[in-house]
């Protein structure tokens, strides 16, 4: 009597403490979505779509003081009184907080520089577009509203990139020389032409059914809302010019600012999610640019070509057989890729896969190769893939395979739509892929297990045999050396105190790419310090903790179930992934040993079947 007693009073402690934990988490999701309406529009929350986030250090001030809140908040959760599942759930949220805490230390650096080259309204004026559904009338009358309020958000920039000049905290100039001439593409346009206005007011509000008199009265205001947009851009072009281009950072790197080596360093760990030194960042990358380079030179030597890897990219450049003729044609090779080639093979690696629509378009800009965005858990907008198809000449179809493999299938699609169908909660199932500028000083979004699995896709097509010749091997081979690359180009600009131009000629010794397509990969690195070494680090742990599964578990090991322990439990930082792993390993050694037969068990149910969705 008095031991079924205890067992539900135990059973009792444990539900209140699981209890606290979830009431915890979801206060925080509730205050995270009022703080970045933006993030909460991309995640399918429209509570709060009529407002725009605010850029003021005020606001840097109150973020700090309501995570260490939570912080203190989970000291009264007991431990003790959790199951593993949640001992894990509570140590992720944990890292998710203490995270933003250590690394709002250097607020007042990255952070007071929200507008780039790479982000901000002048490079993707589109993106308050794409997050709204436009489903009724009121999802129209709420992008209104958010463009009333974008020239008050500008503005707000524009006083943070002030403090910034008087802090001596700038970016060097090649961040942001070319805004004005983004600034003055956009103020140029007609304001029925203008990426505020259409298509939201063109095609997709002309698909609702409403009175044409309602239709021309949205369209009036929009277009008073574009014109106010188009002042606050000028105000920020001529702030830029006058008052901020002349004080940019004369030094590459970050290591030019007070306190930047430090800044760096803790960059490096908001990455990487490791304690790596940028010695050893820069040293690792030394190394597998050494073991690559030895597979390539394999693959020339099958090929019959004697020159070398650069002579060979110069050779396929702008070759016919290389390249597509039309936008058109460039279009069509990347969804024949993703929906035919690599769809049905899917199931030789992966199990209950969630069946979310994926839609591959032409990107509306000039922007790099491809990216993808996630869509919502209830399939109404999908991932989508933006595939640039501006240049066709100068797209190399060899690197398309590559690409495809790490933007969607079985990279960023695939891995966002596992986490968005595990019913983690939202903060481990959603990830804020923006605001760069203010790493460290934000919420992480664990580059390092992110494209680091993406980066991992592009080997996984080697396991499925999608690259069907040595060309585009040689393009897979490629892509990965200029991630092994950007470990030593990055620590050597914002650590070691390189100079932009020794990192362009640093990646023109050691990869194919054109000098054009490299000046702005290190002007992104310049601007990003820290995010580009995530990729290989991230890729390396997966592969070492693959093969710790497989050595433990031997002719057990099922590939699709270690995949599914990676991908249904988010992102993480990578101690935490590995501690998942062991965990995982552990208990399928202890089934087999206690059941005493050669079988497994498997950490969810199915058998792999794979629909392929609708594009």
């Amino acid at each position: 009597m008095g031991g079924m007693d205890s067992q539900k009073e135990e059973g009792s402690c444990c539900t209140q403490s699981a209890d606290v934990l979830r009431a915890i988490e979801d206060d925080f999701w509730r205050w995270r979505m009022r703080d970045a309406p933006e993030f909460a529009s991309s995640v399918g929350d429209c509570n709060h779509s009529d407002i725009l986030e605010s850029f003021t250090p005020s606001v840097f001030q109150a973020r700090k003081v309501q995570v260490q809140s939570y912080l203190d908040k989970l000291q009264g959760v007991d431990k003790s009184q959790l199951t593993q599942t949640q001992i894990l759930d509570l140590d992720i949220f944990t890292d998710h907080l203490q995270t933003y805490k250590e690394g709002a230390v250097f607020d007042m650096y990255q952070s007071m520089n929200p507008v780039n080259f790479l982000e901000s309204v002048n490079a993707d004026p589109g993106r308050l577009q794409v997050i709204a559904p436009f489903s009724c009338f009121n999802d129209f009358v709420s992008y209104l509203e958010r463009l009333r309020l974008l020239p008050t958000q500008i503005d707000e920039k524009i006083a943070l990139m002030k403090q910034a000049v008087a802090l001596g905290n700038t970016l060097n100039k090649v961040s942001v020389v070319s805004v004005p001439a983004q600034i003055h593409r956009l103020v140029s346009v007609n304001n029925q032409q203008s990426p505020f206005f259409v298509p939201a007011f063109t095609t997709r509000l002309q698909a609702l059914p409403l009175p044409e008199s309602h239709r021309e009265e949205l369209r009036a205001k929009a277009e008073d809302a574009v014109v106010s947009i188009k002042k606050a851009l000028v105000r920020l072009a001529t702030f830029l010019e006058q008052d901020y281009l002349p004080a940019t950072r004369p030094t590459c790197g970050v290591h030019g600012w007070r306190e930047g080596k430090r800044l760096y360093e803790q960059c490096l760990r908001y990455h990487t999610s490791t304690n790596m030194t940028p010695h050893q960042v820069h040293d690792l990358g030394l190394q597998e640019i050494s073991r690559i380079e030895a597979n390539m030179k394999a693959v020339l030597q099958r090929l019959g070509f004697e020159g070398t890897i650069r002579q060979f990219c110069d050779s396929l450049r702008g070759h016919p057989n290389y390249r597509k003729k039309t936008p058109e044609d460039l279009l069509a090779t990347f969804t024949d890729y993703i929906f035919n080639v690599i769809y049905p093979k899917l199931p030789l690696l992966f199990k209950d896969i969630p069946n979310l629509p994926l839609r591959v378009v032409a990107m509306p800009y000039d922007g790099p190769l491809g990216e993808y965005l996630g869509g919502t858990p209830d399939g109404k907008t999908p991932g989508t893939f933006y595939a640039n198809v501006t240049h066709p000449e100068k797209s190399p179809t060899i690197n398309i395979m590559a690409l495809v493999l790490h933007e969607t299938v079985p990279g960023h699609h695939l891995q966002s739509i596992y986490s968005m169908s595990a019913n983690l909660p939202p903060y481990r199932a959603f990830v804020e892929d923006s605001n760069y500028h203010r790493m460290p000083a934000t919420f992480p979004i664990n580059t390092a297990y992110l494209e680091g699995w993406a980066l991992y896709s592009e080997y996984l097509g080697e396991e499925m045999g999608v690259y069907t010749d040595d060309y585009m091997l040689m393009g897979r081979y490629s892509e990965e050396l200029f991630r092994a690359c950007r470990l030593v180009v990055d620590t050597g600009l914002h650590y070691f105190e390189w100079e932009r131009e020794r990192a362009i000629q640093f990646l023109m010794n050691n990869t194919g790419e054109s000098r054009d397509s490299i000046a702005p990969e290190v002007d992104r690195y310049l601007t990003w310090p820290g995010q580009a070494t995530a990729y290989k680090i991230g890729e390396i742990k997966l592969k070492e903790l693959r093969q710790k599964a497989t050595d433990a578990l031997g002719d057990r090991f099922d590939i699709r179930d270690f995949h599914s322990v990676i991908l249904q439990n988010g992102g993480m930082s990578l101690s935490l992934l590995e501690r998942l792993v062991d965990t995982w390993i552990a208990s399928h050694l202890y089934n087999v040993s206690s059941s005493g037969e050669g079988e497994c068990s498997s950490p969810s149910q199915g058998e792999g079947e794979c629909s392929t969705p609708s594009q």
